[in-house]
């Protein structure tokens, strides 16, 4: 069968965009012919960050053309007028100012669909910073940890989340936006952020600092104080400094692990009898004590056949990428493959998004050499159209949704977000996220602009519902581990005979088989395997740093210097919608059905991928030093005048010397060290809005670090409000409240914004919609196969 997007062509512009590259290489995995436009002296990344140019471009032609002169902008022309996609990762203004922006090139070619990355969209004070990944986390707040960090200040962690974020979100937007062509003919300008990249990494708190404002509490953006009497992940050390991070989530996880531990008895102690959730933070951080004292008595070889013997422990060892590579489920998903590249040889590298049973994905070739292309795109012949634009870019489109928590539900959400209508089923007693933090706290992103439809699939009127709404959807998304869907009739063999056209996604943990995948499997874990610790926290991992260590001195000293960034949920829903849109695009063409399957351990290794990968030759990732300031004197935070901070990321010669020139120094600095420590006396002089304001004219990356967190940014910051990057929606229960606007905006067929759903709130919707009468209705709720909401 044909590839998903064979038969698309793709130009991509922007010297050193990881997001627009990453959106590209997704549609290059799915057969589309993607030429990048590269400068006289190659992309950026080519030597910026070598292993991400080989995987991030596998797949993919090059053409070289100088946009700067009349020359290469011709070049772009010429091509746009055959192209379908044009995905732009250049300053705002820059390719209108060339005469082939966004306007330019879909007037020569209406059926073009044009996606413009950029860091915090085109318009307020905001759009004229650099689109760094280091700069928008230090704007918006990612890398304030409050009064838990170790030191005072900012902390950096060198992993491209916000392109990660923006480019798998533009990949989303553009394969709506090519169903919406299907209909009508034309194409449409789209525009994506680094900014709305980010905001999945935010799962729950920004509503926590609005439900406690709206209390008269003084907010806090830290997700530890709003989790301090909780214990939902207890990171671990063995003997020989093994690190293991665990996830309890749920009561009968913490149990289980406190047998393995060999501390069962503890769970007569009054104190304990809660967990993961404690009576108070003194509770909560005596039990983890008590964990650790445990694990610190035995090395890694005693403890892990003990923890892979009890499926109810939820963990994992930390590792690097290159060490995450060989994960026996990762290598069973194929969620790592060889490529052959001509300089470098086998590259063993992250495998497809998704894994497709009837239009498998995946690379076809390595990145390409400078200017390796194979010549003039063909003459196009695009959709003829002819009917109405729908009113958002996936409408039309019904997805039903099997699964709890966040990762799965949040790759939904932002679907939902681009106008699909997701059915979310839900027993009794709701999805449990729903109470993990505070009632419905934690789902106000997870079921926004969702449908929710209560039964009991225990008896076989539930289960009946259940398949008659999914014989009339397009997709169903199961999240939960193989087994539990089928044995309530809502496995692929049942539900496909009934839908034939249906989309069957298993987005489970560790995959849908193999020898993990009867495993639970939460975020923390599910980075671990991708090989957050080396990357976030590299140096720190190390065994050595801690050899000898007390268990108090391990929580004085190690563990507060090994707390990550969650992102293990978010990386897996950001892989997830995209390899649900490229599974819709093909199905909503072609109306054939097919199974996908994706897991969290593939998503987290795509947040990775650029480190996730092994070649001879292969240049060490840049990491932090062991405060995490920064991977290097130009890409660093440094304190300011005052008690602020700036972030610096200068990533050109001609930036170093604009900033040289704006702070008045030489270039005399004998090494990194020394030119850290001149810088760090500079900036010393001027508060940190000064110097973002100063540097950002002269061209130079630089903002001042926000240190009160990215939840209170999003919510409170007037900026965000202004150029519509955040929306106010009126929850069901907590009144207004403020979050980010749909992740990319289109020209014709916006996204959708609407408040989140309540455990059963459409009911009585979608089963008069299935044909049930008022009275059939009651009936079901008397015999309590539909649960009403309560």
């Amino acid at each position: 069968m044909e590839s998903i997007c064979a038969g698309l062509n793709v130009l991509e512009l922007g010297s050193g965009s990881v997001a627009a590259s990453i959106a590209g290489v997704v549609l290059a995995d799915a057969g589309a012919r993607v030429i990048k436009i590269e400068p006289p002296d190659g992309d950026r990344l080519r030597t910026h960050n070598p292993s991400g140019f080989l995987v991030w471009n596998r797949g993919k032609e090059s053409l070289v053309a100088d946009l700067r002169t009349a020359e290469g902008q011709q070049v772009v022309r010429d091509l746009a007028v055959h192209a379908d996609v044009v995905i732009e990762g250049f300053a705002p203004g820059t390719t209108s100012g060339w005469g082939i922006g966004a306007d330019d090139l879909r007037a020569a070619n209406p059926s073009l669909i044009h996606c413009a990355i950029t860091g915090f969209g085109t318009t307020g004070p905001y759009s004229r910073l650099k689109a760094y990944d280091s700069l928008i986390a230090a704007k918006a707040g990612v890398w304030a940890r409050g009064a838990f960090g170790h030191r005072d200040g900012p902390i950096m962690f060198p992993v491209p989340w916000a392109s990660f974020g923006a480019g798998m979100q533009s990949a989303a937007g553009i394969l709506g936006a090519l169903l919406v062509r299907e209909t009508t003919g034309r194409g449409q300008a789209l525009q994506s952020t680094l900014f709305a990249g980010l905001d999945p990494i935010d799962y729950f708190v920004a509503t926590v600092v609005q439900v406690m404002a709206k209390r008269g509490e003084k907010p806090s953006g830290d997700a530890r104080a709003a989790t301090s009497a909780s214990r939902f992940g207890v990171l671990l050390v063995t003997r020989d400094g093994r690190f293991i991070q665990t996830s309890t989530m749920l009561p009968h996880q913490g149990k289980a692990l406190c047998e393995v531990a060999g501390i069962g008895h503890v769970l007569d102690d009054p104190r304990f009898k809660g967990l993961p959730t404690f009576a108070n933070a003194d509770d909560a951080q005596e039990w983890e004590t008590l964990m650790q004292e445990a694990f610190r008595t035995q090395d890694l070889d005693h403890w892990l056949p003990l923890l892979e013997a009890s499926p109810d422990v939820a963990f994992e060892v930390a590792v690097t990428s290159e060490e995450g590579l060989n994960h026996p489920q990762v290598v069973h998903n194929a969620d790592v493959v060889t490529v052959d590249d001509p300089v470098w040889g086998p590259i063993r590298q992250v495998g497809p998004v998704g894994h497709f049973e009837k239009t498998p994905i995946g690379p076809s070739r390595s990145a390409p050499a400078l200017g390796e292309n194979a010549g003039p795109l063909a003459v196009q012949q695009f959709p003829h159209g002819g009917g109405d634009a729908p009113e958002h870019p996936f409408a039309g489109v019904t997805v039903v949704e099997f699964g709890c928590f966040y990762a799965m539900p949040y790759g939904t959400a932002m679907l939902a977000a681009l106008g699909a209508r997701v059915i979310k089923i839900e027993d009794g007693k709701g999805d449990p996220h729903r109470n993990s933090f505070g009632p419905e706290v934690a789902t106000n992103k997870t079921t926004a602009a969702k449908q929710s439809l209560s039964v009991d699939l225990r008896t076989p009127e539930g289960r009946v519902i259940a398949q008659q709404v999914v014989a009339n959807a397009d997709v169903f998304v199961d999240g939960f581990r193989s087994g539990v869907a089928e044995k309530l009739g809502l496995g692929y063999q049942e539900l496909s005979e009934l839908n034939p056209r249906l989309l069957y996604v298993h987005a489970a943990g560790y995959g849908s088989d193999g020898p993990y995948a009867h495993r639970a499997l939460y975020a923390q874990a599910a980075q671990t395997v991708a090989g957050s610790f080396g990357r976030q926290v590299g140096y720190w991992m190390d065994p050595a740093q801690s050899d000898g260590f007390s268990v108090m001195e391990l929580q004085a000293v190690v563990l507060p210097r090994l707390s990550m960034l969650v992102d293990g949920d978010s990386n897996a829903a950001l892989a997830l919608v995209a390899a649900l849109s490229l599974g819709l695009y093909h199905q909503r063409r072609t109306g054939t059905g097919q199974f996908l399957r994706t897991s969290m351990i593939g998503g987290n290794a795509w947040a990775y991928s650029d480190d996730f990968c092994t070649y001879e030759g292969k240049p060490p990732i840049p990491l932090c030093d062991s405060e995490y300031y920064g991977t290097s004197a130009l890409d660093r935070v440094y304190p300011a005048a005052g008690d602020g901070w700036v972030c610096l990321a200068v990533r050109s010669d001609a930036e170093f010397i604009a900033l040289l020139e704006t702070l008045g120094l030489s270039d005399l600095a004998a090494d990194d060290d020394e030119l850290a420590a001149l810088l760090a006396a500079k900036f010393l002089e001027r508060p940190a809005a000064e110097w973002e304001s100063e540097l950002t004219a002269a061209r130079v990356g630089c903002v001042e670090a926000n240190v009160l967190g990215q939840p209170i940014f999003t919510v409170f910051d007037p900026v965000l409000q202004e150029t519509g990057l955040t929306v106010a929606v009126d929850h069901p229960i907590f009144g207004e409240m403020v979050r980010a606007a749909p992740p990319v905006s289109f020209s014709e067929t916006p996204g959708r914004v609407a408040p989140p759903c309540l455990r059963g709130e459409h009911n009585r919707l979608i089963l008069t919609e299935l044909g049930y009468s008022d009275g059939d209705i009651t009936k079901l709720e008397e015999l309590n196969v539909v649960i009403p909401p309560a």
